[in-house]
Order: C-alpha cells, then sequence, then structure tokens
C-alpha cells in the first residue's frame, strides 16, 4: 500500500498529570471517538471515523490505546484498521498490532517525464506486528514483522511494471530506539532516534527480495513556556529490487508536507524539517514549518538538483482533556509553486 504518515509544555504536563491524579490503569483512561474531515494530496479529499481509548498501565509508561478507523475519499479510495499500543513496567516492554484492509486510488509520478502522472488504484491487506524491550529507561530493542498483500491496476496499461503489481510480501528485522522525549504525543523536551531495517521477501516472486532502512532523528525543546521547536533529520536507503512503492519518498517516508507520496521518490533519501508549535488556551494550537529535502538513486548523488524545499502553517485542536492529542489542519507551499493541505490527528513528528 502506499506510504502516507512525539516531552510538552508546561500546558501539556499539566493535562497529562491528570493519569497521575487518577491513577494509572485501563479504567482511569480517556475515550476519544471523532469524525475526522481527510484532505491529502495523494488520495483526495473525505471522511474518516476514527475511535480510541487511551489509557497508562503504571505512570511511568507510555500512554497505550487500543483503537479503530474507517475512511473514504471522493477519488474512490476507503479503508479500515484496527490498531493498538501498549506500554508497561515502566516502558521496560512494548507491542504495537496494526491490520487494515485499504484500497486508494492516486497519482503515480513517472519517473523522468517531467511531472507526468498515471492514476492507479491500489489495494491491499496489512498485518503489522512490533515489540521492544528496554535494555535502559531509554534505549529499546525491538523486531518488527509485516505481512502485505497488495495488488495494483494501473489506468494506462503499457505503463505497468508487472512485477510490482501482484505482491505478496513478508518482512522482518531489527528496530533501535533511543527515546529522551518528555512526551511521546506532545514531546516539549529531549530527543528520538529510531532506526528501522527490514529485509523482504516476496512470497510470489521468482527469487526476490529487497530491503529498506530508515534513520529519524527528532529533537525538541521549549523557548517559551507554552510554545516549542521540533525539529526532524530523516534518511533512508532501499535496494533496487524495492517496489516502487516501498521506495524511499519525501513525504511517504519522513512525514515531510508540501509533496504527495510519488512525487519525489527513489531509492535514497535525505530531509530535515522544523516546526515552531504554540498554544492558544487548553484547546486551541498553532504551528509553522519549514522543510529541504530529496531523493537520489545513490547518496553521492545528491546536488541542487536533487533537492526541493516547502513550508507553511497549520492549526491545532486538543481533542482530550487528558491527553495531549491534536487535531490538525496543516497548508504547505512547496517550492514548484504548489500548495497542498492536510487534515490529521497528531503531530507529524
Amino acid at each position: 500500500m502506499a506510504q502516507a504518515d512525539e516531552k510538552p509544555s508546561t500546558l501539556a504536563i499539566k493535562d497529562t498529570s491528570k493519569f497521575a491524579e487518577n491513577g494509572a490503569g485501563f479504567k482511569t483512561g480517556s475515550f476519544i471517538l471523532a469524525p475526522i474531515p481527510i484532505r491529502s494530496p495523494s488520495i483526495g479529499t473525505g471522511l474518516a471515523l476514527a475511535g480510541a481509548y487511551l489509557f497508562k498501565f503504571d505512570k511511568k509508561s507510555d500512554t497505550s490505546f487500543i483503537g479503530a478507523t474507517g475512511f473514504g475519499t471522493d477519488n474512490g479510495s476507503k479503508g479500515y484498521g484496527l490498531a493498538g499500543a501498549f506500554s508497561w513496567n515502566e516502558n521496560k516492554w512494548k507491542v504495537s498490532a496494526l491490520a487494515g484492509d485499504v484500497d486508494v486510488v492516486y497519482d503515480f509520478y513517472i519517473p523522468k517525464t517531467g511531472g507526468r502522472t498515471v492514476s492507479l488504484e491500489q489495494s491491499g491487506k496489512l498485518l503489522n506486528l512490533e515489540g521492544s524491550y528496554g535494555l535502559t529507561e531509554h534505549f529499546n530493542l525491538g523486531f518488527d514483522l509485516r505481512y502485505l498483500e497488495t495488488e495494483i491496476q494501473f489506468a494506462t496499461p503499457i505503463l505497468t511494471p508487472a512485477r510490482d503489481t501482484n505482491l505478496e510480501i513478508i518482512s522482518f528485522g531489527p528496530t533501535i530506539n533511543w527515546d529522551y522525549r518528555d512526551d511521546t504525543i506532545y514531546p516539549t523536551s529531549g530527543f528520538y532516534v529510531g532506526i528501522d531495517s527490514l529485509h523482504s521477501i516476496v512470497l510470489n516472486g521468482a527469487d526476490r527480495d529487497y530491503h529498506k532502512t530508515v534513520l529519524k532523528y527528532d529533537n525538541y525543546f521549549s523557548i517559551f513556556e507554552r510554545s516549542v521547536i521540533a525539529t526532524r533529520f530523516a534518511a533512508c536507503q532501499a535496494s533496487n529490487s524495492s517496489p516502487f512503492f516501498e521506495l524511499c519518498s519525501v513525504g511517504g517516508t519522513d512525514n515531510f508536507r508540501g509533496f504527495p507520496f510519488g512525487e519525489l521518490l527513489d531509492q535514497n533519501l535525505l530531509s530535515g524539517q522544523i516546526e515552531f508549535r504554540g498554544r492558544m488556551g487548553k484547546r486551541f494550537g498553532y504551528v509553522a514549518f519549514a522543510g529541504i529535502g530529496g531523493v537520489a538513486s545513490d547518496f553521492d548523488a545528491f546536488n541542487s538538483d536533487t533537492v526541493s524545499s516547502a513550508g507553511g502553517v497549520g492549526l491545532r485542536y486538543r481533542l482530550s482533556k487528558k491527553t495531549p492529542l491534536d487535531f490538525a489542519f496543516d497548508v504547505a507551499v512547496n517550492s514548484n509553486g504548489e500548495t497542498t493541505s492536510y487534515i490529521t490527528i497528531g503531530q507529524r513528528f
């Protein structure tokens, strides 16, 4: 399936401290049910219905949740999914699971054609399991296991890369995380380093496998009582035997705003982003962001011609008094003069 896409200010600390006031445990959590407008440069405009129950197993562990969602958009995209993430024993153990079934329609940017696109429909079933163990308070080692079954139909059959149209893939590999953030949902201080390296085997292909490694480094610091500076650096490397939807993507791999999935797509990626986050009262907030990034066939091939930029502003609305989870609306303008808007839940990084 196409790629799409987290410690607090004084205000956010007061919000999350309600867990401590009520005590930890499943029964002390908060339920969120929200109709969510969708605005995506890849799949169009529509509506999603999402529900989640957020809680803490113990006061020193990250927020856990159980949730479900379904969506549909005006270009015919639709899907549903179930997800859960659990942290316990003061973050010593973490387990997450995701299962989904989607059918999305989006434009694929044909390489080396000056921006020409072709519409495609991609359906898929995904099951992802991830678990990790904390060797120290801030350092976790884990393992990721994923099963993906996907089928692709192009509007222009002559452009169909036959080996990528009907795939059954199993992926597995280690995950490494250094997490010094003061909160996982709305961080205001600390940093996070995550490394995911997956080896994938095509089960219905003839001796085909590939790998993909993604590095993300996020940093946060408060500059005023209710303002935060957040930054992200991302790097990605994918082997040349990867299906096109598994390649490194500005916007897909790194949550970069301003470019739809597939417009900037290749084997290697480098990008950097910065965002200013401010609060206005208990419910409302705002952001201003900018970034630069690009893709190339090799890291040595990066130059001014392979790099693009984007920036924009956004509004935030806090969905819960107990947890600092925000409804987000962003507008971005890229270096090509194109404007895109996004409606999502939570921060981009």
